[in-house]
């Protein structure tokens, strides 16, 4: 009898590790793809002989469409079954996965890419609600700790691995990569997981608070995407920003009046979902400094290789992951605010210290600051997200997960594209600064002829500063000019013609240099300063984490919405 009950225990036992197992491989493989196509744009723009305007829809529409549906999605798991709902999900991302890599053209490939994000809108926000019906009480704080490791690695580790795939095999192979994960996930999800609801909720489907949420989401997410082409007077923003403003006006009205709301709008009267919900936001929006911002530093200031940049990007995932299970353990017993607190501080001092990177800084320097990042980040993500349901019932963790998800990747939409637009405005104030700094510079000489400071100013003009190239072509003119000189000159002029010119020469190298220092300390100067609106940015997060949980040991309402 001993026997079959111990034998009973482990088949239980095991079969919670592989319905779990698939949770997490399906959300790490939705979230991943929020980022892992960032760093093979390059190569899809070569690849289609597109711009860079259309390449960049393949991220902006998925990460639209899986921000956008993810409260909705999350709705219709709780009234039609959460594993109905992710098996259909899975299935669809495997599918859509598939579809993206044998694409033959950019439109094919941004179409199927808007898909799969709505396919992973459908996998994440089911994952938490099921994993925690799968485990103990008392182990909830830990699945909530380990889910939020997989989260933040996965979005972290999404530019490390596509660099590697893209760079060993292509860049399709990033899409490829889903197919056998997303069959194993699948057939482990429908042997292994059991179907959950939530128990009051009705199968009447909120209509018009999904239609007017959805706009209004995508209006905001696309007005910041597109702020920096277009502008942020420009009409096409403004309107985006006035339909926004209405329809989510629109969406409360009607979420205040319906019966069955997608979204109840009581939840917002509860302090620890609220808070821990804003912090996440202003997580997701400050973390683009930690990724994006420094990967764009990594590249194009310090010109290391995109495959060597996501490795270095990579030492903020793998730190992550120590302080996600130890603070997502400890939460449940000592309160979030304890960790939220630590980790939105470390989060703002690590922002603030990128602005002190410089082009020639040490590499150590940018690892151990991506380190603080990643700790930072791991001490935040599980603590906030254990205590945004703390005092939700078990049947509504769905729809809270799905809003705190949503919060999370609205904010990294919005972050990504505000510090995007504030980068390129630094930047081209910063080189307009240095070109008039340069110029000055090259007018200062006192050895270089008028035609060649003429021939260095309209390259400033026309290139923006004076590259190798354009030296060389310096160069080539003024030697070109000595032999002119030689030709027409007796030969006993010869010597003082050569050392005239090499002067020439020495001197337009030399200015070439300092031409070429002062526009990188002035792009160096861009990036400090969006770092530092990115650390002004994540201190509201310091303050909003301070409210975002009440003491677990204390007695405590759940509400029943």
């Amino acid at each position: 009898m001993q026997q079959i009950k111990a034998q009973e225990k482990y088949d239980t036992i095991t079969k919670r590790k592989f319905a779990l197992l698939s949770l997490l491989l399906a959300s790490f493989m939705a979230l991943m793809d929020t980022t892992i196509v960032n760093i093979a744009i390059p190569n899809i723009l070569t690849h289609f002989s597109v711009d860079l305007s259309e390449v960049s829809w393949v991220t902006t529409g998925y990460n639209l469409a899986f921000g956008i549906l993810l409260i909705s999605a999350s709705k219709l798991a709780d009234q039609f079954g959460r594993k109905r709902v992710f098996v259909i999900g899975l299935a669809a991302f495997t599918l859509t996965s598939l579809l993206c890599g044998i694409s033959n053209s950019i439109q094919s490939l941004v179409t199927f890419r808007i898909l799969q994000g709505v396919t992973a809108s459908f996998i994440v926000p089911v994952t938490m609600p099921m994993a925690i019906d799968i485990v103990d009480k008392n182990k909830k704080g830990l699945i909530i700790g380990i889910w939020g490791a997989v989260s933040g690695f996965a979005s972290a580790l999404g530019p490390v691995l596509g660099g590697i795939l893209s760079d060993l095999f292509s860049w399709q192979s990033i899409f490829f990569v889903n197919v056998p994960i997303g069959i194993i996930t699948l057939a482990l999800a429908i042997i292994y997981l059991r179907e959950t609801y939530d128990n009051h909720a009705s199968r009447k489907i909120d209509y018009l608070g999904s239609i007017t949420l959805s706009i209004s989401l995508f209006c905001l997410t696309f007005a910041f995407a597109k702020a920096s082409e277009l502008g942020w007077s420009s009409q096409p923003i403004i309107l985006l920003l006035m339909t926004f403003l209405i329809t989510f006006l629109l969406f409360l009205f009607i979420e205040k009046r319906v019966s069955e709301p997608i979204f109840p709008l009581s939840f917002l009267k509860i302090r620890t979902f609220t808070f821990s919900s804003l912090t996440l936001f202003i997580l997701g929006l400050s973390l683009t400094s930690g990724t994006l911002l420094v990967t764009l530093f990594l590249t194009n200031m310090m010109n290391f290789p995109s495959m060597k940049s996501g490795l270095i990007i990579s030492s903020l995932a793998f730190s992550s992951m120590f302080t996600s299970i130890i603070s997502g353990k400890f939460s449940d017993k000592l309160g979030s605010v304890k960790f939220t607190f630590v980790g939105m501080l470390g989060m703002c001092i690590s922002t603030f210290l990128y602005a002190t990177v410089k082009y020639n800084s040490s590499l150590y320097y940018v690892i151990l600051l991506l380190c603080l990042t990643g700790l930072s980040l791991g001490m935040v993500i599980g603590p906030a997200m254990g205590s945004s349901i703390r005092q939700i019932s078990e049947n509504k963790v769905g729809i809270a997960s799905g809003t705190i998800n949503m919060m999370r990747s609205v904010g990294q939409s919005l972050g990504i594209a505000l510090l995007t637009t504030i980068l390129t405005i630094n930047i081209n104030n910063q080189v307009s600064v240095a070109k008039n700094e340069s110029i000055e510079i090259v007018n200062s000489s006192k050895i270089l002829k008028t035609e060649v400071k003429d021939e260095i100013i309209s390259n400033l003009k026309t290139n923006a500063k004076v590259s190798p190239s354009s030296t060389s072509l310096v160069t080539d003119k003024i030697k070109s000019a000595e032999d002119v000189a030689l030709q027409k000159s007796p030969e006993s002029y010869h010597a003082e013609i050569k050392k005239q010119f090499n002067q020439q020469k020495n001197e337009s190298l030399k200015i070439s240099k300092e031409v070429s220092e002062t526009f990188s300390n002035s792009i160096n100067k861009a990036f400090s300063n969006t770092f530092i609106l990115a650390g002004i940015l994540s201190f509201f997060g310091i303050i909003t984490s301070l409210f975002s949980d009440i003491n677990p040991k204390r007695k405590y309402k759940v509400y029943k919405l």
